[in-house]
């Protein structure tokens, strides 16, 4: 999960309003919690999303933790988590779990029982994205769940759900610093159960390859074996370029980027590409970067 921790804080940092109306089914208001304190801001570290909620008029603290994986520990770092933030807030906290894949054995419940007493019976909200039917959210549902879509139930192919997130991220978001966190964000989450050559296939990867946010995801799908799709990812996103700017697509350039295996260098060459207005203008800045 850690690879992904960047992305899940990143949006929940952004969007926690709408992450807290979907877990409660209702709109909420949410307040960013700020505390100065430092053994405080430690506690709050340990957790993926802490915020402030008000529900008709009820104000409460809501705790979520994403999960990519079901844990068997979870529900006890859950309850840690909750009697902390309970006791340093003093406010009643709401605490859920989101299975991002699978879905958890536990029934939102922890029990601790002593000879006979009760020591403990802490329950939480438990939400398996599988379960969910996605077709809502994928189609009216708010752009900053979008990433989370792909990992939930749907009648459509894969190729589909991927396709109507990425364009509606590029129609309906304003700003450039939120497409590009929220299409990173997409890209990853999409991983953790589709194919990384199907979400290149489908994402634009020039989109992605410039994202600070994405290096983590792509050192982890390199671990994995599964950097090369990625370079002819970006050769191909190059040959599109081209072809876009110039209406040429010469045979001899897929061929001269095959052998290209540095990746920063296929980099180079992309943003060249966007730049480039004639195949002329392109040929001599391939030879300036690759000289023979």
């Amino acid at each position: 999960m850690a690879e992904y921790d960047m992305i899940i804080k990143a949006l929940a940092e952004r969007y926690m309003d709408k992450i807290a109306s979907f877990v409660r089914g209702v709109p909420v208001a949410t307040e960013q919690i700020e505390d100065k304190d430092k053994e405080a801001v430690a506690v709050q570290r340990t957790s993926d999303a802490l915020v402030k909620v008000r529900e008709d008029g009820y104000e409460y603290l809501m705790l979520v933790e994403f999960q990519a994986r079901p844990d068997r520990k979870m529900a006890r770092r859950l309850l840690e988590y909750t009697a902390m933030h309970h006791c340093r807030h003093e406010k009643p906290v709401y605490p859920v779990i989101i299975n991002l894949t699978g879905g958890s054995r536990h029934d939102g419940r922890y029990l601790l029982e002593c000879l006979d007493l009760t020591v403990v019976d802490f329950n939480y909200r438990q939400i398996n994205l599988q379960d969910i039917a996605g077709r809502e959210l994928l189609y009216r549902g708010p752009v900053g769940l979008l990433p989370l879509t792909p990992l939930m139930s749907h009648d459509e192919l894969p190729e589909a759900v991927l396709d109507k997130c990425a364009k509606r991220l590029q129609s309906e978001v304003e700003t450039e610093d939120e497409r590009s966190i929220l299409y990173v964000a997409l890209a990853a989450l999409s991983s953790l159960r589709f194919p990384k050559d199907l979400i290149l296939k489908v994402l634009e990867v020039s989109k992605l390859e410039n994202l600070p946010l994405f290096d983590g995801i792509r050192e982890e799908w390199e671990a994995r074996g599964e950097a090369k799709g990625l370079g002819e990812g970006i050769a191909e996103a190059i040959i599109e370029a081209l072809e876009e700017n110039t209406g040429q697509r010469p045979a001899w350039i897929k061929e001269s980027l095959s052998a290209v295996n540095d990746r920063d260098l296929l980099k180079k060459i992309l943003r060249r590409a966007v730049k480039a207005r004639t195949m002329e203008e392109f040929e001599l800045a391939l030879k300036e970067l690759i000289p023979n």
